[in-house]
């Protein structure tokens, strides 16, 4: 258990890097050197990374080149082909709507509203996974289990209500809308991460489901 939990913490870390931008020749090593097991839905995506990662002749070229197709699709000025935040997908086009709203309302309630340099609308894609890694963090530094089943049923909570219902979309616009394989095997990735994630979470909290309070087996948040 504390391994997967450290490497939740880990792979959430780095989404969230991966969407923040501008992307870094840090950022771009840590990729480099993951290596998922054999079969993982989430190698297929990965590759991608990590073969335009690896076939660049100069890093700094690449990094720049990434961050000018990251601008066009992602960040802008104007409109973008794949916009980053909730809102744009859950309520019709709009920015800082009501997903916006409770994404910061669950953030203020685990006392971890994020601090960046920008002003970023709380329903940016790298705030909700880093939310996610912030939690990951807190449950492998848990002291008690009963703490740390609680922390984990926030994860899956914020997962299913915050992240999921959106990401698919997200990813898919994002990977329609370029023909660099990094961005292509960056949605791919993302999505089946995401996706594995609430499963091996969905998995671990029914077998500790004794553990839990009786409002929270059922997805419900105290």
């Amino acid at each position: 258990m504390e391994r997967e939990l450290k490497e939740r913490e880990g792979l959430y870390s780095l989404l969230r890097a991966l969407f923040s931008y501008p992307l870094t020749e840090t950022v771009l090593g840590a990729v480099a050197s993951l290596a998922p097991g054999p079969g993982s839905p989430m190698a297929p995506g990965l590759r991608q990374l990590q073969q335009r990662i690896r076939e660049a002749v100069d890093g700094r070229a690449l990094v720049e080149a990434l961050n000018v197709e990251m601008t066009r699709l992602m960040e802008g000025p104007g409109r973008v082909p794949a916009p980053p935040f909730a809102s744009f997908y859950l309520h019709g086009e709009r920015l800082m709507g009501p997903a916006a709203v409770a994404a910061r309302r669950f953030y203020l309630q685990w006392s971890a509203m994020p601090e960046t340099e920008r002003r970023i609308p709380p329903d940016h894609i790298a705030l909700e996974l880093g939310f996610l890694a912030y939690l990951a963090r807190r449950a492998a530094e848990a002291t008690h289990d009963a703490e740390r089943w609680r922390i984990l049923q926030a994860s899956r909570e914020f997962l299913r209500r915050h992240v999921l219902p959106w990401l698919p979309r997200f990813c898919e616009a994002l990977a329609s809308s370029t023909t660099d394989p990094f961005f292509i095997g960056l949605a791919a990735f993302t999505h089946e991460a995401v996706r594995l994630d609430l499963e091996w979470l969905d998995a671990v909290l029914a077998e500790h489901s004794d553990s839990l309070p009786s409002d929270e087996r059922t997805g419900r948040s105290s």
